[in-house]
């Protein structure tokens, strides 16, 4: 990376967040085996990241389950609060598709007692549209208390009843930026397979991010190392590379399975990314855009 030294930050993942029933939730970092945050800062010192972002995924309306919980992921914050920024997740609408309100509650009972820096929703989880009237309440209390949304608003690899693609329509969010224009929002996956129309959406909204998780590292079948260098190339030329960074998408407890993966991905940004950029035709990033990339952007989402 050039002769720049960045201190790196994984801007997206779950992180000691495991799936349960809604009725068997881990709420503090005693109940993960074996858990060690000094370990693990250890290893991630060594590889030079010096933040993570780990939050929790409501699933409760179509699947009933967890992915970890509020209340762990504010545990977890507890333990490392200066290396790590965690979320909180909510499904806004309810089994009966009602609104949720006991669910918009324990939300701002989280940011506001607990420190929950941002608020994961998952539409095609949910089976919901993220423009419905009825989840505007999460956004407005995500503006007046001034943390991001991370939406997953994209392609899902399995099963297609596990993710249905027409909830997960990028221009369904244009709405927001219109509605809400204070909302600061990151769009996860960089809106795969509609990431050219999100990179439009940007290019006139300046609060809307997105990141790059899940295009290196993971399964050969979910890697597409040149997507991603074109993606970048495209963010680019919109004028909106300073508002993508990077993200691993980790999901688990397997302290060796995280570093590992961050391993893979970030010597894959060191040295393959630029080749990939010149192979379609762009330029490689910059050290300044690698920089940002890396820590800068996703830092100025968080405020």
């Amino acid at each position: 990376m050039g002769g720049v030294t960045v201190d790196i930050v994984d801007g997206h993942s779950h992180a000691y967040q495991t799936f349960a029933p809604s009725d068997r939730l881990k709420s503090t970092v005693g109940e993960i085996e074996g858990y060690d945050i000094g370990d693990l800062l250890a290893r991630l010192d060594k590889i030079g990241v010096s933040r993570f972002q780990t939050m929790p995924q409501e699933m409760t309306r179509v699947q009933g389950q967890w992915l970890g919980s509020n209340k762990l992921s504010a545990d977890i914050q507890r333990s490392a609060p200066g290396r790590i920024v965690a979320f909180a997740a909510a499904e806004p609408l309810d089994r009966a598709s009602a609104f949720n309100r006991a669910r918009l509650l324990e939300v701002e009972r989280a940011v506001r007692e607990d420190g929950l820096r941002g608020l994961l929703l998952t539409p095609p989880y949910g089976h919901y549209y993220s423009n419905d009237k009825r989840v505007y309440p999460f956004y407005e209390l995500a503006v007046d208390l001034g943390i991001p949304i991370y939406f997953h608003h994209s392609h899902m690899f399995g099963s297609s009843r596990q993710c249905p693609l027409k909830y997960a329509r990028i221009w369904l969010l244009d709405d927001l930026t219109i509605d809400f224009p204070d909302l600061r929002f990151n769009v996860e996956h960089m809106g795969y397979p509609w990431t050219e129309v999100l990179l439009s959406i940007m290019a006139r909204s300046p609060y809307v991010y997105t990141d790059i998780a899940m295009f290196v590292g993971q399964e050969p079948a979910m890697s597409r190392p040149l997507l991603l260098a074109r993606n970048l190339g495209m963010a680019r030329e919109y004028g909106v590379l300073d508002r993508v960074f990077y993200g691993s998408d980790y999901v688990g407890e397997n302290v060796d399975e995280y570093v590992n993966l961050l391993g893979t991905e970030l010597g894959h940004i060191r040295s393959r990314l630029g080749h990939d950029m010149e192979r379609l035709g762009y330029p490689p990033l910059t050290d300044s855009e690698l920089e940002g990339l890396l820590a800068a952007n996703v830092q100025r989402l968080w405020r």
